[in-house]
């Protein structure tokens, strides 16, 4: 059992959530779904436990069928109507790999970083995600951008 040390005493920390919830106190999981989430990017990224491939017109990519299917309506239903029930592969035919690697990114961090060589693909990246079903939440501070930069132009 887990113990947290809190006024020197040892408390199981079920019991300290007890505890706290109790007390009114909220308990935040961001950092612990964040540790999750970098988690599970690092065992795609280095392909352990990974059980679908995504073939690119130039390439292919390995991903867990979980978080696919999780993050992704189409990729769920491509999932569940596979043939082959320990390893997938998904077609994505007209998709370039640099915009498969950015969406899975996207998928498992929630994040969508690009280097200045990749900013060309984000109206194709955007396409694709929108197509696959994904959500996203935009916050207002990229659409404050957007203005900015489009009053730039």
């Amino acid at each position: 059992m887990l113990y947290v040390w809190c006024h020197a005493l040892a408390i199981p920390y079920q019991l300290l959530l007890v505890m706290l919830l109790i007390s009114g106190e909220s308990v935040d999981s961001a950092a612990s779904l964040r540790d999750l989430t970098a988690n599970l990017f690092e065992l795609q990224k280095s392909g352990y436990l990974c059980d679908t491939v995504l073939v690119a017109d130039d390439g292919q990519l390995k991903a867990h069928s979980v978080v696919l299917a999780a993050a992704s309506p189409v990729f769920k239903q491509v999932l569940k109507s596979s043939d082959q029930p320990l390893q997938h592969t998904i077609l994505l035919p007209g998709m370039q790999l640099v915009v498969v690697s950015i969406i899975i990114q996207f998928i498992y961090t929630g994040k969508m970083m690009t280097t200045n060589d990749e900013c060309g693909y984000s109206v194709k990246v955007m396409d694709a995600i929108n197509d696959l079903g994904i959500k996203v939440h935009v916050s207002r501070y990229f659409f404050q951008f957007r203005t900015v930069y489009l009053a730039m132009l």
